[in-house]
């Protein structure tokens, strides 16, 4: 490991370089599962090794440019429900079992919320030092990653080095904007949600370019919450969703469900990629304006679409070196079963390097619970390398996972497959998508 990582000061408002021991990219689901389990796993195995880091304590930091975790299953109704908008984000600080020592970042207001959580922080006392930077990773090799600090000032590009023995990548997916906010920090994300839900409650027809799964939701959470509205959804495709594993059943039930919510449904509809595309049309990511034209010639009357074409997987930061040998044409990223960097043809695997989360080039329906089990996975066996030398637990039989979705489609009904059965409005489901899975998943992450 590193040798004599270095020790911060408690607080920096400023890009400062420095050393750890294990870098976690990303504090969504998988990085905070990651980082979580890595804490109680690492209490609960060092009492066999008491003298190991009693004096160059173990140093964990997490990188993220949100002050907080955002529960991104709910972003659908949030754009349209500002009162739910304020109980999806929660910030850093309220974090109840994850307590930093030391924190960088360039929002005072937060980094002195979060100086006052480091006074009860006991990492010391399990050997452990935990570090929180609000920023975004630039660029990213095996040994070293360059960051700025999140600042709503665009010019604002100072850069620094953290040099480190380990790395999880869990830096996930976005898509446009609004279902993929900024959210910098509370009041940033709440200030995104007013701006979204104004634009749509000043248009009469929304349009959902796109019928994947946060289509979908997108478009039965808009007619659901704003019943006197026209909501278009257009899709390229004669099912939907379009997950191949997903059942037959599963997808007509989605179909019966968007059809008797009222919200117009374009199947097999192609859209011009350039539709709308001027300037003055363009109101943020993601969104624009005025009637659409398809590939064959129709017009789609229109006054505000949201484009749901496309995710980009967060890897742009990686080397030219790792990007080559490791991320496939589709923009995942190589692994074997221990989540390590891995490329099966050539046999290359940096065994200090893990990824997690939607990055994954694994055959399954990326999920939170796949990121959560992930981050979980990926902590057990880094603590027993530390402390062991070893690694412990493989990924479970993938092929051998049953597939599977919950959707939240037309008036609010809840379509689910899971180990083969489709069911609908399930009671159980029902009441965890009362906060769209949230207190499940902080749960589950033990936070």
């Amino acid at each position: 490991m590193v040798s004599g990582s270095t020790r911060l000061s408690v607080s920096n408002h400023k890009a400062v370089s420095f050393t750890t021991n294990i870098l976690i990219v990303g504090g969504a689901y998988a990085g905070l599962s990651a980082i979580n389990t890595f804490v109680n796993q690492f209490r609960d195995k060092i009492d066999k090794f008491p003298n190991t880091f009693k004096e160059n304590h173990v140093t964990v930091t997490l990188i993220e440019p949100r002050a907080g975790l955002l529960n991104v299953l709910g972003m659908p109704r949030c754009i349209v429900d500002e009162e739910f908008s304020k109980t999806q984000f929660i910030p850093m600080n309220k974090i109840k079992n994850l307590k930093f020592d030391r924190v960088i970042s360039k929002d005072m207001k937060f980094l002195n919320d979060m100086v006052e959580e480091t006074k009860v922080s006991k990492n010391h006392e399990i050997g452990l030092d935990l570090n929180f930077v609000h920023g975004k990773v630039t660029y990213l090799d095996e040994n070293k990653a360059s960051y700025q600090l999140s600042s709503e000032d665009s010019e604002d590009t100072e850069e620094a080095i953290i040099d480190f023995d380990y790395v999880i990548l869990a830096s996930g997916r976005d898509r446009n904007f609004p279902t993929t906010p900024k959210a910098f920090s509370y009041d940033y994300f709440l200030n995104e949600m007013r701006l979204s839900k104004r634009s749509i409650v000043d248009h009469e027809t929304i349009s959902i370019i796109g019928a994947g799964a946060v289509g979908i939701e997108l478009a039965g959470d808009f007619k659901h919450y704003l019943p006197n509205k026209t909501i278009n959804l257009i899709h390229p495709h004669g099912d939907l969703p379009p997950e191949s594993a997903l059942s037959k059943e599963f997808k007509d039930l989605t179909l019966e469900s968007i059809k008797a919510s009222g919200i117009n449904l374009y199947m097999n509809t192609r859209v011009n990629l350039g539709s709308n595309d001027s300037h003055d049309n363009k109101i943020d990511r993601g969104i624009t304006k005025g009637d659409l034209t398809t590939t064959d010639g129709n017009t789609i009357k229109s006054d505000l679409n949201i484009w749901c074409t496309m995710h980009q997987n967060n890897t742009s930061f990686l080397s030219s070196s790792l990007q080559k040998k490791f991320r496939t044409d589709k923009n995942c990223i190589r692994v074997n079963e221990y989540l390590q960097l891995h490329n099966k043809e050539t046999g290359e695997t940096i065994p200090t390097f893990f990824v997690l989360g939607d990055l994954v080039d694994l055959n399954i329906i990326k999920s939170a619970g796949w990121a959560l089990y992930f981050g979980r996975v990926v902590a057990n066996n880094l603590s027993s390398l530390i402390l062991e030398d070893k690694l412990v637990e493989p990924l479970a039989d993938i092929d051998q996972t049953p597939k599977g979705m919950v959707l939240v489609a037309g008036n609010g009904e809840l379509i689910c497959e899971l180990s083969g059965v489709v069911s609908k409005n399930v009671p159980d489901y029902v009441a965890e998508y009362r906060d769209y899975c949230f207190g499940r998943i902080m749960a589950t992450i033990g936070i």
